[in-house]
């Protein structure tokens, strides 16, 4: 299990790797312990569905990261006081482990078990709306989508909201700035009205609308008074907001603000709810001896629930090392989360079974 997990973490996966190295890593693998497999998606981020039996549970995760980025205190893959380093370790490269060792042992005792991997998790999440149109997910008696949950058991997310913003000014020489108009300095009026946005609804346990800026562009040299600038603004939202409700919402409120703006959307992906007294949820926290809890990221979970209702979001390590330096999972956890996935396929396919 340290083996694969190493060997995943080593393998580049980012937005701007090839994935055809990770996914045949896990295709060899699923390969020769016998299960179907076909792809799904596009060709340039294919997604991965192998199955064994039928109307078993589908085990979901994604194999791609974003950018190892700076500052890391560890080199990829590195073992230290029972952690293992590495981009994706937490999110979510061991829960991946964790779910193939899990559907070996599964395998071999002739249990129905489903893989769903996609490879573009981090930007479109194409793989999971290919997917979400196949049987398998469509028919699954429950859907274990592996984000990491520190061994909780999650039941809602957050919703996507990402948008584009722009200003557009009157070009002048910086020494006459008096002569023309500075769309900087319009944007900074702009995104100080947005920083208060807080939204209409509360979640009581997801919280309030939060905003990230996360790109902002503008001006040609310094000496020229700046005529356009754009920023890019990451917006998650709580249920039961709508993206165009709130989409409604921030035009007014910038509105307000008297500065002409103009508003573009990026993505956009609803929020989750999944009704926690569910039976699939109930058994997961059962079998894990484990609290609930929810997730403040979005996730495959909202491709899924929308054609089958039995979706849980389960996994090993924390939701708050994702995408961090020093982003580790406990290897202890990995294979915790690895015996909790098999004995939920068992009673989830014979409820009297303890497993």
């Amino acid at each position: 299990m340290v083996d694969m997990l190493s060997d995943l973490v080593k393998i580049p996966s980012d937005s701007f790797a090839d994935k055809q190295e990770i996914l045949d890593y896990v295709q060899s693998f699923t390969d020769q312990i016998r299960m179907r497999n076909t792809l799904f998606g596009e060709s340039g981020a294919p997604a991965l569905l192998a199955e064994y039996g039928q109307s078993g549970v589908v085990f979901s995760g994604h194999l791609d990261t974003p950018p190892i980025g700076d500052y890391w205190s560890f080199s990829q893959s590195q073992v230290a006081a029972g952690r293992m380093y590495g981009r994706g370790a937490a999110d979510m490269k061991g829960t991946v482990v964790a779910m193939l060792q899990a559907a070996q042992d599964l395998v071999a005792r002739k249990i129905p078990v489903c893989l769903a991997f996609s490879t573009d998790e981090e930007t479109t999440m194409q793989g999971a709306m290919a997917l979400s149109k196949t049987l398998p997910i469509r028919r699954a008696k429950a859907i274990v989508v592996g984000e990491p949950t520190g061994l909780r058991v999650a039941y809602a997310e957050k919703g996507v909201l990402d948008l584009t913003i722009e200003t557009r000014g009157k070009a002048a020489h910086g020494a006459m700035p008096h002569l023309g108009e500075n769309a900087i300095s319009k944007m900074m009026r702009i995104l100080r009205g947005l920083e208060g946005f807080k939204g209409r609804i509360a979640h009581p346990e997801l919280g309030v609308v939060t905003v990230n800026v996360g790109t902002f562009n503008g001006g040609t040299r310094l000496n020229v008074v700046p005529n356009k600038c754009t920023a890019e603004v990451d917006i998650r939202f709580p249920p039961p907001y709508s993206p165009d409700q709130l989409y409604r919402e921030i035009e007014e409120h910038l509105r307000r603000n008297k500065t002409p703006f103009t508003l573009r959307r990026i993505l956009q992906m609803p929020s989750v709810q999944i009704d926690p007294n569910a039976e699939h949820v109930r058994l997961l926290q059962e079998v894990a001896a484990a609290e609930t809890a929810v997730l403040v990221h979005a996730s495959e979970a909202v491709h899924y629930s929308q054609v089958n209702p039995r979706v849980v979001i389960f996994g090993a390590g924390e939701e708050e090392l994702s995408h961090q330096a020093n982003e580790y999972v406990k290897i202890e956890a990995v294979a915790r989360a690895s015996e909790i996935f098999k004995k939920y396929a068992q009673r989830m396919v014979s409820p009297r079974s303890a497993g």
